[in-house]
């Protein structure tokens, strides 16, 4: 037998089978495959995720500049809630407030289901409110703005628009597309591994190169560079509508209890003859839970069994625009219900709870964001560069082909 008939290909050869030329040509394929099947999407989805990095500074652009800290005393959140409240008699639920100081300079009071767009999947009634003079600036249903439409796209296509199932179907979609993306990132960063240590060219673009040659090293520096970002951010955004999956996993290294990073179903024990406790004194018994702790939300109750929610963020906390250190009080009598402590979370709760702030970058503060919102750009330049390196390399083989029968 010859050495050439020994090493044929076929599947009863193990050793030709997963020679390193086919485990490359293999991960090529995959690579290809997704760029030319969902790699549009990749550049939908990273373009609005880093418009949606700055939601809240975006929501705000425009409106008046608010006195430098300090120099004016704020309304109390009383005020603030009387406020809206009167502007929306007809809403009798519960209310949410997003304090500023963390990507934001106005209070943020959302109504979570109004009834004029109850069909729809998520689209509470946004209220913007002066938190020096008390007065409503801004107010919108989420999704009718710009900032709110891209977040709307990014989410679920806007299929939320349409109906709740159909908004539920186009929210797995996307969750499910970071699965697509981190084969991607992985087969790319395969395809990328230098032969022969020569790691400094396969980090670096060589400068006046013929066009070919910059679009390839442009496509995989990009690509190494932003590898662990695309990442980090693909297996965070699967998790949103696919934690059932990990949770399992993450049980096996550390306990995760069950629901325990869900809000509980709570309610206050009806008094007739006692008027609910104010914002102010809800803050007050939340204060000597977490003393210290910044004040970062409220939630009113929800009718006139519902709890107020207070919650604040504990220094260190990765979450910081919406923490976890939340008290849940009874609006009657002030007794505390229940409580969220992000420093009694086990190491896989504490994990879990990192997969949000990790996905936005807020676990990284300021830089984080501006890092995750030029990691959304990646998928752009790889998928431009990407199709005009796969463009240039198909006119090759067809110039080839030409060649050859001309010659017949």
């Amino acid at each position: 037998m010859s050495k050439e008939s020994q090493y044929a290909f076929n599947p009863s050869n193990p050793q030709r089978l997963f020679s390193r030329k086919n485990i490359r040509k293999f991960w090529l394929n995959v690579h290809l495959t997704i760029a030319l099947t969902v790699g549009f999407v990749f550049v939908i989805l990273g373009l609005t995720g880093s418009c949606n990095v700055f939601y809240y500074e975006l929501g705000e652009l425009g409106f008046p500049a608010l006195p430098i800290a300090g120099q004016s005393r704020p309304v109390s959140l009383d005020e603030i809630m009387q406020t809206v409240k009167a502007a929306h008699p007809q809403r009798t639920g519960g209310w949410n407030m997003v304090l500023p100081g963390y990507q934001s300079d106005y209070v943020w009071v959302d109504y979570p289901k109004p009834a004029e767009t109850i069909t729809e999947l998520f689209a509470p009634l946004e209220i913007l409110v002066d938190p020096y003079s008390g007065k409503i600036v801004s107010e919108h249903f989420w999704g009718r703005t710009l900032p709110g439409l891209i977040y709307e796209i990014h989410a679920d296509f806007y299929a939320g628009k349409i109906g709740k199932e159909i908004g539920e179907i186009g929210f797995n979609v996307v969750c499910f597309f970071g699965i697509f993306l981190f084969a991607s990132c992985l087969s790319g960063l395969y395809l990328w591994w230098p032969r022969g240590g020569k790691f400094k060219k396969a980090l670096t673009i060589k400068l006046h190169s013929s066009a070919q040659r910059f679009y390839f090293d442009l496509h995989k520096t990009t690509g190494f560079y932003s590898s662990t970002l695309l990442l980090i951010i693909a297996f965070t955004g699967f998790s949103y509508s696919y934690n059932d999956y990990i949770k399992p996993l993450v049980n096996v290294f550390s306990a995760v209890k069950k629901d325990h990073l869900k809000d509980p179903t709570l309610k206050s024990t009806v008094l007739d003859l006692s008027a609910p406790i104010s914002i102010a004194q809800a803050v007050a018994i939340a204060n000597q839970v977490f003393p210290g702790a910044e004040l970062r939300g409220i939630g009113t109750p929800d009718g006139k069994d519902g709890v107020y929610m207070v919650a604040k963020r504990q220094a260190g906390e990765a979450n910081r625009k919406r923490p976890r250190s939340k008290v849940w009080i009874d609006q009657y009598s002030g007794k505390v219900l229940a409580i969220q402590n992000p420093n009694q979370f086990t190491a896989g709760e504490t994990f879990l709870n990192l997969l949000w702030p990790l996905h936005d970058g807020q676990a990284l503060d300021l830089p984080g964001r501006i890092l995750w919102c030029i990691a959304g750009f990646a998928p752009l330049v790889l998928y431009v560069t990407g199709i005009l390196r796969w463009q240039q390399k198909h006119d090759a083989r067809n110039r080839k082909l030409i060649y050859r029968s001309s010659l017949i």
